[in-house]
C-alpha cells in the first residue's frame, strides 16, 4: 500500500489548505509518510529536490479543481504515480472524489478498493525553421489562437505529412480524450470516453461552417502551421502555459509516451459523472 505520499493543494485557497492539513494528519495516523506538502498553481514554484521527491512518491493527493490536477499531472511528468484527486472546486471532471466524501474514499483506497485509470497525454513541439524551439506535455489540450486581436487567422492543417487544408478560424484545439470535456466541448467538439486512445481536432469559430471536428487515432501526428501575418497568436497548454507564435511556426502534436494515472472511486460510472457535471436530464 501507499507509504510515501505527496500532498499538493490549490494555491491561495484556504479551504484546500485546511483540508490538506487534515489529510496529512490522517495519513500520519495510518503510518504513511507525507514527503512533500506544497501548493500548486500559477504562482507556485518547485525546486529540483521537491520535484524529485514528488516523482518518487507512491501516490500524490491533489486537492483543488481540474486546473490543479492539470498542473499536478505535468509536474509528475508521466511517471507511473497514481493521483488521488479531491474536488475542492465546482465542476471536477478529473477531481472526482468530493470533499464531503473525502475520508470514506481514502479509507476505501487505502484498503485496496480502487481502480487506476490510464489517461493519454499530449506532446506538442514548436518548430521554427525546422528546429524545435519548445516542447510541452499536457493532459487536456493544446490550443492555438489569437490574443486580443479580433481578427481571423489562417492555419495550415497537415496530418501524417499529408496536407489537408488551410483553415480560417479564431483558433485550433487539439485535445486528448480527457480534455474532450474542456475547451473542446465548449467549441462544439465531441465527448470521448476518457480512457480511449486518440486525439480530437476542433476549430474555434471557423469561417467555413463545413469545417467540423475530427477524431484521429493515437498514432497520428497533427501539424498546424501559422499561415497568416496576424499578430498575437499563442500556443496554450492545458490553459495554463503560453507561448507566442510567429508566422510559419509549426506546432506538431501527437499522443505522448507519458501517461497520467488517476485513482478512480470504486464502481465509478462515467456516464453518471457526465449526467451530474453537465446537468443532463435524469430519469
Amino acid at each position: 500500500m501507499f507509504k510515501k505520499l505527496s500532498i499538493l493543494y490549490k494555491e491561495n485557497d484556504n479551504s484546500a489548505i485546511e483540508t490538506a492539513i487534515k489529510v496529512q494528519d490522517w495519513l500520519k495516523n495510518r503510518g504513511a509518510e507525507c514527503i512533500v506538502f506544497h501548493s500548486v498553481g500559477v504562482f507556485s514554484s518547485f525546486n529540483h529536490s521537491e520535484i524529485m521527491a514528488i516523482q518518487s512518491s507512491d501516490a500524490v493527493v491533489v486537492l483543488g479543481g481540474d486546473g490543479t490536477m492539470l498542473s499536478a499531472s505535468r509536474l509528475i511528468g508521466g511517471k507511473k504515480i497514481p493521483i488521488i484527486g479531491i474536488n475542492m472546486g465546482r465542476l471536477g471532471f478529473i477531481t472526482e472524489i468530493p470533499k464531503t466524501d473525502l475520508f470514506n474514499s481514502l479509507e476505501q483506497i487505502f484498503s485496496g478498493d480502487y481502480e487506476i485509470e490510464e489517461r493519454s497525454m499530449i506532446n506538442a513541439q514548436v518548430l521554427r525553421d525546422e528546429h524545435i524551439v519548445n516542447e510541452y506535455l499536457g493532459l487536456n489540450d493544446i490550443v492555438i489562437g489569437k490574443g486580443i486581436m479580433a481578427k481571423i487567422s489562417d492555419f495550415g492543417l497537415i496530418i501524417n505529412n499529408i496536407y489537408v487544408s488551410t483553415i480560417k478560424a479564431d483558433g485550433i484545439i487539439i485535445s486528448t480524450p480527457t480534455g474532450s470535456t474542456a475547451y473542446n466541448l465548449s467549441a462544439g467538439g465531441p465527448i470521448l470516453y476518457p480512457t480511449l486512445k486518440g486525439l480530437v481536432f476542433t476549430t474555434i469559430c471557423p469561417h467555413t461552417l463545413t469545417v467540423r471536428p475530427i477524431v484521429l487515432p493515437d498514432d497520428f501526428v497533427i501539424d498546424v502551421v501559422i499561415s497568416s501575418h496576424v499578430r498575437d497568436i499563442f500556443l496554450t497548454v492545458d490553459g495554463q502555459i503560453g507561448l507566442p507564435l510567429q508566422k510559419n511556426d509549426k506546432v506538431r502534436c501527437r499522443i505522448a509516451d507519458e501517461k497520467t494515472y488517476l485513482i478512480a472511486p470504486p464502481r465509478r460510472n462515467y456516464f453518471r459523472v457526465l449526467r451530474e457535471k453537465l446537468r443532463w436530464g435524469e430519469r
